[in-house]
């Protein structure tokens, strides 16, 4: 192991010689009951103003990026002129551009101010969105498909990594689960406003309802993007907002890095150091298998009103039926990483929803039965929508320090799983094997046990680690020697990093 290596796993491993670390020159004199006050406090104005800001405008993020799945429906296929196999380019497309801004964006954050950037990219997103309207041709839309990916591509690994810059690693998963409900709630209100759009916009203006879509949709964007900026801060160390005071963000940024055993979070190596830190770290690789089996689980989501469809009822009826699985989705979801919060377990909440998919699948290509089919949606979306904020928690909460390590690392996964695995997805749903989709059924039944096994190697893996760094403090093993401390202070022992599994 060459020397970077080993000391990229010691800052990450490392625990402090002191239970805590010393407090703040401004915050001296505080004592615990005004600390967890502050504490409270602090968490509660995150709550009340970052968090919304970031799930209404991923909210937007999905919708802008998923729509061309209702214009399908309503006739853009039709009026381009385009086959279904270049209709499924325009889905692949999409993703060439989003992998391309991922780590390099991942690694810009760093450089700038947040806010004005997610802010500038989701105006940025807007825009090219609207511009779908006013394509003529496959070309046209193949385009803007890809530009799109390329502004969109940058906002979902930044947002993943502002929040990990603001909350402990045991408030995570919740915020995520509401942060990726989002995404749930943006398929249900986008089958919905699909709807009433189809229903009272076609031929106004002498132009198809597809086009409304895009650019109602995309000047909603446009206008949230301006709205939320005033409430994004910044990392806790340069942020000036009107809703943070200064003692609360020196308690913000002190918190993390007691927490994480008295590591600063800042990098005194290059940014491109983090980048090789992070993908010589093989937990990052176990993480990729891990999401981008769960992506592939998850599919059907650009087809999902063409899915629908096979059910036989008119276009509205067909939108409207989209939104109700997202919606069981979005509260299995919510209830799934509480719990995993609350039990401070990650394996099991991931592997036992997608067995439950796997169900959904099978269901959805042998029920004959139209009801059947239905509720086999029901357990696709749940089981495969529920785990993914736990994976993102997952590693970001498995990677905490150096910071520079866990941007590239977050941007590497979102990478590969949100973006490769899109590649071929994309590709899976052909209308010649409809209703049944026995290739992408077949595929995602695969996936969903993949997956499932996947979150059990690294609850293992994970839980070895933690065996050997207990071990390592009883012998008195030292940080530097081994990346781990054990101290005696008396009768006390001193714990470090540990794992959550």
């Amino acid at each position: 192991m060459d020397q970077d290596k080993q000391q990229a796993e010691t800052i990450e491993k490392v625990g402090a010689p002191p239970q805590e670390l010393p407090l703040p020159v401004e915050l001296e004199g505080k004592s615990p009951a005004d600390l967890e006050k502050l504490e409270k406090k602090l968490v509660r104005r995150l709550d009340f103003h970052l968090m919304p800001a970031v799930v209404i405008l991923f909210l937007m993020n999905i919708l802008d990026r998923n729509n061309i799945a209702n214009a399908k429906i309503s006739g853009l296929p039709d009026t381009l002129g385009i086959s279904n196999t270049e209709y499924n380019t325009c889905l692949m497309i999409f993703y060439v551009g989003y992998v391309l801004t991922q780590v390099p964006s991942n690694i810009l954050i760093l450089k700038v101010k947040p806010s004005l950037y997610i802010g500038g990219v989701t105006a940025a997103w807007g825009i090219v969105s609207m511009c779908q309207a006013f394509t003529k041709n496959f070309a046209g839309l193949f385009m803007c498909r890809f530009v799109l990916g390329l502004v969109e591509g940058p906002f979902l690994p930044g947002v993943f990594l502002l929040l990990s810059c603001w909350y402990k690693r045991s408030e995570l998963p919740p915020r995520i689960a509401i942060l990726y409900g989002a995404n749930m709630l943006a398929s249900a209100f986008g089958g919905l406003i699909a709807a009433g759009i189809i229903s009272r916009m076609e031929n106004k203006l002498n132009r198809p309802a597809w086009e409304w879509l895009f650019i109602i949709e995309g000047a909603m964007t446009i206008a949230i993007a301006i709205l939320v900026i005033p409430f994004i801060p910044d990392f806790p160390g340069n942020t000036k907002r009107w809703w943070l005071n200064r003692e609360q963000q020196i308690y913000a940024d002190w918190r993390l890095q007691n927490e994480n055993a008295g590591i600063e979070d800042s990098d005194p190596k290059s940014l491109t150091w983090g980048v090789k830190q992070a993908i010589r770290d093989p937990k990052l690789y176990m993480f990729i298998i891990l999401q981008m089996s769960l992506i592939t689980a998850q599919s059907f989501n650009n087809f999902f009103p063409s899915i629908v469809g096979t059910l036989g009822y008119s276009d509205t009826i067909t939108l409207l039926l989209t939104a109700p699985p997202y919606f069981a989705a979005f509260i299995c979801s919510l209830c799934i990483s509480f719990h995993a919060a609350h039990k401070q377990e990650r394996g099991l909440h991931i592997a036992i929803p997608l067995l439950f998919s796997l169900l959904g699948n099978l269901l959805a290509m042998f029920v004959p039965t139209t009801g059947g089919r239905y509720f086999s949606m029901f357990l696709m979306t749940a089981g495969s929508y529920s785990p993914y904020n736990l994976c993102v928690s997952w590693l970001s909460s498995s990677l905490p320090r150096p910071k520079a390590k866990r941007a590239a690392a977050l941007a590497i996964m979102n990478l590969m799983g949100a973006g490769v695995a899109h590649f071929y997805t994309s590709y899976m749903f052909p209308d010649s094997q409809k209703p049944r989709y026995y290739a992408g059924g077949g595929i995602m039944t695969g996936a969903c046990l993949l997956c499932t096994v996947m979150a059990l190697v690294i609850k293992w893996h994970l839980r070895k680690e933690n065996r050997r760094m207990d071990e390592e403090e009883d012998r008195n093993v030292s940080a530097t020697a081994t990346g781990a401390v054990s101290r005696r202070l008396g009768e006390e022992q001193v714990i470090s990093f540990r794992y959550v599994h």
